[in-house]
């Protein structure tokens, strides 16, 4: 029994510590087959009136939502196009802004992998800031260089249900309240293969240990 007790233990304090998930990977090339795609948010049936969102805040296309944090006064643009633009729309705050990007799924539930395409309004803007939130919590932050033409950047790795975004000059952070420019566009979803929770796994396996307990008990 002591054995066994002990065995129990060490497989416990392995799944434990299996359930610290591991920081989404930055990617900054494209890691998602366009056949791999289960949701795309490409902005080309936003409303507008052939330069400006017509809608009211947020919006959402292929389950995914974008709404910009306090936004530019003068409307988002969503024929700007820097150069790598998919398709005839794409998300822009008129002139900047001084809020952010914010994504997420309009089901509530955590991103899967997912990219998109991001560029620069201001051309003196170096770096894209970006943050990664799970039910209020931060689990990832950093930053990437920034061009004003549309260049890739994805997380990998899901564990996330909010993302949010802004560039600025270099040495800045995301909500430093500074002047932000950053056009998105092209945002891509792969989801990730369910696996079992840790904690779940660790029920099964002392439901298990105890049913042998059990039988050695009735052979004895």
């Amino acid at each position: 029994m002591k054995l066994l007790g002990h065995s129990l233990a060490t497989l416990c304090a392995v799944l434990a510590a299996g359930a610290v998930q591991a920081a989404p990977v930055v990617h900054t090339t494209d890691f998602i087959n366009n056949t791999e795609r289960t949701q795309f948010n490409s902005f080309e049936s936003v409303p507008n009136d052939g330069t400006m969102y017509t809608g009211s805040g947020a919006y959402t296309e292929g389950g995914i939502t974008v709404q910009q944090i306090n936004p530019s006064p003068y409307g988002i643009w969503v024929t700007y196009n820097p150069g790598g633009r998919d398709g005839n729309r794409a998300w822009y705050p008129n002139g900047g802004d001084f809020g952010y990007t914010s994504l997420s799924l309009s089901s509530g539930l955590d991103f899967g992998d997912v990219g998109f395409v991001i560029g620069s309004g201001n051309s003196s803007h170096s770096r894209a800031y970006f943050e990664l939130w799970d039910d209020g919590a931060l689990v990832l932050s950093g930053s990437v260089a920034q061009t004003t033409s549309f260049h890739y950047l994805g997380f990998e790795g899901g564990g996330f249900d909010t993302i949010l975004l802004r560039d600025g000059i270099a040495g800045l952070s995301l909500h430093d309240g500074s002047h932000n420019a950053l056009a998105i566009d092209a945002i891509e979803m792969r989801a990730r293969q369910q696996v079992p929770e840790p904690a779940s796994m660790a029920l099964a396996a002392l439901g298990l240990a105890g049913l042998g307990v059990m039988r050695r008990k009735t052979q004895a």
